[in-house]
């Protein structure tokens, strides 16, 4: 089996061996977070507004970030970001053991953390490419994403199992632990040469700058674009999954571990295999093709009533949904100018926040009608979107369509 080149680099290795346990904790952490606001309000509005507060303080910080990851050291703004991570569960998890914790607890909580992962996301991105030298930047992104999602796997099928066995504060003390390693292993790490460029300046006036990029360059905007209908209208289904665990399937903690996990059991083998590559071709092809199946996928498992076929489905749903992401950031370092990388990251990863819109808004549809037709047709808007999407003018002059491929700008 050939092994990914990213992997032949010492910088990329000990952020690897941090990441596993640390993005594995981060599952635990949602399922604790998920079944708790569930067992508090047995709402599944309430569990689409935690979605909506995760993820919408993306939209302020996101651009924010982006520029602070263009300016300073990546490398000390993720140890900055891991200590606070672990201030916020250590605080969480003595909420749960004083039994003070009350759904607006929570709501703080996510956030505060919202804020600061908003800031950091980019510079770990742009660390993640910028700890290799070109030629592996996709064998990076792939296997980056190929563990992010083995941990998608293991982090909330061991969240369900720690929920049931120890509880909900326990399992947050193991997610710190996991903090602690990934911090040791970022102190091993050396900041990459040219790590943020230290400029000074407005910074209303970088976020215009790259705002103005991607307005200019039709092929990262369209490629960004889709990320984010895909984020309001698809992502947002996995927000309901207590309900559809509890509710539908009636498989309990251990079962809704199962259903968070199963996206990431498909995504890890489809992860692997395009980390082994250094250049994929017919990426924008690609990218409308996994956004389909990503849509279809979704309706089917808002459809189902069988517990196998569910977990199938999800794990279909996680492989694409893996796909588009990698493909897409490929797409965005391809075109990209290295000093605009970090403001086009953080710009890419609003598709988050766009999920978060989409939860609140599902969750309000939700409260008048049954949540698995909800989940349906949103599935179903998110396939017309992308559909639509594609075939946007590649250039101001509507010369052809995105789905034609080009070289590379830079």
């Amino acid at each position: 089996m050939r092994i990914p080149p990213a992997l032949n680099h010492r910088e990329f290795r000990l952020f690897c061996i941090g990441y596993i346990p640390s993005e594995t904790g981060e599952y635990i952490h949602f399922v604790v977070q998920n079944w708790l606001v569930w067992e508090l309000t047995h709402s599944a509005f309430y569990l689409g507004l935690i979605g909506f507060f995760e993820f919408a303080p993306r939209f302020i910080f996101g651009p924010i970030g982006g520029v602070i990851a263009d300016r300073m050291d990546r490398l000390k703004l993720l140890v900055v970001s891991r200590v606070l991570n672990f201030l916020q569960v250590l605080v969480f998890a003595f909420l749960i053991f004083s039994g003070w914790i009350q759904f607006w607890h929570i709501i703080f909580l996510v956030i505060f953390m919202a804020i600061v992962s908003s800031i950091s996301t980019a510079a770990q991105q742009v660390l993640v490419v910028s700890i290799v030298p070109q030629d592996s930047v996709m064998s990076a992104l792939a296997l980056h994403s190929a563990i992010h999602n083995l941990t998608k796997v293991i982090g909330p099928s061991l969240g369900g199992v720690l929920v049931t066995l120890i509880g909900s504060g326990p399992s947050l003390l193991v997610q710190a632990l996991t903090l602690l390693w990934m911090l040791v292993m970022l102190f091993k790490m050396k900041s990459p040469a040219g790590s943020g460029s230290g400029a000074r300046g407005e910074w209303l006036k970088d976020i215009r700058e790259g705002l103005s990029y991607l307005s200019q360059n039709r092929r990262v905007l369209v490629t960004i674009l889709t990320t984010y209908s895909n984020g309001f209208f698809g992502i947002s289904y996995s927000q309901f999954l207590p309900y559809f665990a509890q509710e539908v399937l009636h498989v309990g903690p251990a079962g809704y571990g199962l259903l968070v996990s199963a996206p990431g059991v498909g995504a890890v083998g489809v992860s692997f295999l395009l980390s082994t590559h250094t250049k994929v071709r017919r990426m924008r092809r690609l990218l409308l093709g996994a956004s389909l199946v990503f849509a279809t996928s979704i309706f089917l498992f808002a459809i189902s009533r069988s517990m196998l076929l569910s977990i199938v489905l999800l794990a279909i749903v996680g492989s694409v949904q893996m796909s588009y992401r990698v493909l897409a950031r490929a797409i965005i370092q391809e075109e990209c100018p290295p000093h605009l990388l970090g403001r086009a990251m953080s710009l890419f990863f609003l598709d988050r926040g766009f999920g978060s819109l989409g939860a609140v808004c599902l969750g309000s549809v939700a409260a008048l009608v049954p949540v698995p037709l909800a989940v349906a047709g949103s599935a179903v808007l998110s396939g017309i979107a992308a559909w639509g999407m594609q075939w946007l003018p590649a250039r101001e002059r509507g010369e052809g369509s995105i789905l034609q491929e080009s070289e590379p700008k830079r």
